[in-house]
């Protein structure tokens, strides 16, 4: 199993989707729900829901990068079937 496809299964895993969603919604509430003088807890709340977010990021590139790289491999594969007729 590729890469991507990997990248993909987590991305379409409830528990995952449930487990981001759950935590960016904690985090943002908390974020909202800061006092005036917590700076410092605003921003390791700041940090961590962007910690979350990187992490999704990361798995969608690898996905985007497996389709990228089969479309690219199915081009090339066309174009010598091409060069051979």
């Amino acid at each position: 199993m590729s890469r991507s496809e990997k990248a993909r299964q987590i991305l379409d895993n409830q528990v995952f989707k449930e487990s981001i969603e759950k935590l960016k919604k904690l985090y943002t509430d908390s974020l909202f729900n800061t006092g005036v003088n917590e700076n410092e807890t605003r921003e390791k709340l700041y940090l961590a829901y962007h910690i979350v977010q990187k992490v999704e990021q990361n798995i969608q590139e690898v996905l985007d990068t497996g389709k990228l790289a089969k479309k690219q491999l199915e081009d090339y594969r066309q174009s010598i079937q091409k060069q051979k007729f």
